[in-house]
């Protein structure tokens, strides 16, 4: 754990001073001073805090759901903020009706997965088929409804917000969505006993005294609300989630007293990491998402080979 304490340290402590304009953290004149505080701190810290809420909702879904490789878009909720920011892209295009409309229905999306996968039967496997079917039946709606868009007034501001962005974050920004982050990450972080108990076996998990049915229930909650507002805050941030879990896991095992606050630190610092690059490889700024895919795909792959060669060896 100490190797992602230092690593999101260095990465923190670097971030202010990458980009396009470049100035020195020892001679700061006020232009700078007003850059650093008023435009990148609330940006990286935007891109801390989300970072380390993909990465809990991530880790959290792989215990509950007992898969490797569920996301932070399993249940649906990413394709929901999405189809929510688009409405109020189209409708206003305010930032603050954006972020509101995004955080709402990333929020229905999961409520529509959990009563349709009681309809269908009850256990993992219905929560899994009904929240492939919502996120389609969104991702469908947004779909549509870029068709629908002036494609030189709304459809440029849908795409880019699609493809993820900090830019242009603010203080007030983060303040709108700050509490439903915040809650996300502390209640994953006090609750580490459950999350280890809830990766082993439904039945294993009963004879331990657990109420599956409540965590399981808690742990989605907690995990749907970081994710609504962090896709509201951020758009849509792929592979961050998946990745960053399997990252810490390869730093300090299996036990989930330690890999939470672990995996918190390893999304953080890659989202961190991800929006440096995003901001200073070219002199227009790419879209995150496409940067974390460009990252994220190749590390995935190298750490799922690495785990095949281990286990041959």
């Amino acid at each position: 754990m100490k190797k992602a304490v230092w690593l999101f340290l260095l990465v923190f402590l670097v971030s202010p001073f990458v980009g396009r304009l470049y100035f020195s953290p020892f001679t700061l004149s006020p232009l700078d001073r007003t850059i650093l505080l008023e435009i990148r701190l609330p940006r990286i810290l935007a891109s801390a805090l989300v970072g380390a809420c993909l990465s809990l909702a991530g880790l959290t879904f792989q215990n509950v759901f007992r898969n490797p490789l569920a996301g932070p878009n399993l249940l649906g909720v990413t394709s929901g903020s999405a189809f929510g920011a688009v409405i109020a892209i189209l409708l206003a295009q305010s930032p603050y009706a954006i972020q509101l409309s995004a955080f709402v229905f990333g929020l229905i999306a999961v409520v529509i997965v959990w009563k349709l996968s009681r309809f269908i039967g009850d256990g993992l496997l219905s929560l899994i088929l009904a929240g492939i079917a919502v996120s389609a039946f969104f991702s469908a709606l947004v779909g549509f409804a870029k068709y629908l868009a002036d494609p030189y007034d709304k459809l440029p501001t849908i795409v880019f917000w699609l493809l993820g962005s900090f830019a242009g974050l603010r203080w007030e920004s983060i303040k709108l969505m700050l509490a439903p982050i915040v809650v996300s990450i502390t209640g994953v972080l006090l609750l580490r006993w459950p999350l280890n108990v809830m990766s082993l076996s439904e039945e294993e998990a009963k004879s331990l005294g657990l109420n599956v049915r409540f965590y399981r229930a808690l742990f989605i909650a907690l995990s749907a609300l970081g994710i609504s507002a962090s896709t509201a805050m951020a758009g849509m941030i792929g592979w961050v989630g998946l990745v960053s879990p399997h990252i810490a896991r390869l730093l300090v095992g299996h036990d989930n007293r330690v890999l939470v606050p672990t995996s918190a630190l390893v999304g953080a610092s890659l989202l961190l990491l991800c929006d440096d690059i995003a901001r200073s490889v070219a002199t227009f700024e790419l879209p995150l998402g496409v940067v974390t895919s460009l990252i994220g795909a190749p590390v995935l792959v190298l750490i799922l080979a690495r785990r095949r060669w281990h286990v041959k060896g």
